[in-house]
């Protein structure tokens, strides 16, 4: 089990003070990357489970990426999709990190997801893009830090899923900058009835503009309580202690006992007919029976 909640809190302290010190370094970069294509599976896992059909994942090198995938024929199954990539990777770091402090299942968890990111890489990525090389070589990292120990699980799921809500929270700033060519703008254009073709327009429509925001604005929120509910059920998660069960001994004394001898075994609280030893304090409400003749 993972340390108590002020332990837990530094940890967590300490790898968002770290992440961000070393945000612009090169190695946070292939984290970055690595993130977003957590990002583009979340939209092929939400198309494939409602029924549509995934073609592709591809990284693009400047934190983008994206997924081809033609949805189920029912209308919901587009929003489910669109909504699937930030929605989805605030799911999966609030998973991997309540998981990663309640200390639970750790190296199964740890190889289960390594494994998970090499099939859809071989599956749904081309060899050797960039989706392929950063999805071999996380999920064979995951894979190896599973099997090393529970320890080093319990640590790798709390830094990914740190990173994961992280990387998701800095996402959202997105929607402030360039709103037309996120997923919400997409969704936006799709309900305002508009084509691809209208996405390369210079001029957004103001309807997009409004029904954008509006859906930026609600993925946010639910990313922001998803990670807070996620981060305070963690750090107030402790322990629970059960009371194991008294062991019972159903051995009988053979033969016969005087009654003294059943007054003296009462008296040590161990019962004179069953052989049963019972905690001293449960016979202080309870005096022997006077078993004189």
């Amino acid at each position: 089990m993972m340390a108590e909640k002020p332990v837990k809190f530094v940890i967590f302290l300490s790898l968002i003070l770290s992440l961000v010190a070393f945000w612009d370094h090169q190695f946070t970069s292939y984290l970055k990357e690595f993130v977003v294509l957590i990002h583009e599976i979340c939209h092929a896992t939400a198309a494939l489970f409602s029924g549509g059909v995934v073609k592709g994942i591809a990284l693009h090198g400047n934190e983008g990426g994206e997924t081809i995938a033609v949805p189920a024929s029912f209308r919901g199954s587009f929003i489910l999709v669109v909504s699937a990539g930030y929605i989805g990777s605030s799911l999966v770091g609030a998973f991997l990190l309540r998981l990663g402090f309640q200390g639970r299942h750790a190296r199964q968890t740890m190889i289960l997801f390594g494994l998970f990111l090499i099939s859809v890489s071989v599956l749904y990525s081309k060899l050797g893009d960039l989706a392929y090389f950063t999805g071999i070589f996380w999920g064979v990292g995951i894979l190896v830090t599973g099997m090393l120990g529970e320890t080093i699980s319990i640590l790798s799921l709390v830094f990914l899923g740190t990173s994961i809500s992280l990387y998701s929270l800095y996402d959202l700033s997105d929607f402030a900058e360039r709103l037309t060519e996120t997923d919400a703008g997409i969704l936006a254009f799709w309900m305002a009835g508009l084509g691809p073709e209208d996405l390369q327009n210079q001029e957004v429509p103001t309807v997009v503009v409004i029904l954008g925001y509006m859906i930026a604005t609600l993925w946010s929120l639910l990313s922001i309580g998803i990670i807070f509910m996620s981060l305070r059920s963690s750090l107030s998660h402790e322990e629970s202690h059960e009371i194991p069960e008294m062991e019972e001994s159903f051995e009988r004394f053979p033969g016969d006992l005087s009654p003294e001898a059943k007054l003296w075994l009462e008296k040590r609280g161990v019962d004179p007919e069953s052989g049963i030893v019972l905690p001293p304090n449960l016979f202080q409400d309870f005096p022997p029976k006077d078993n004189s003749p």
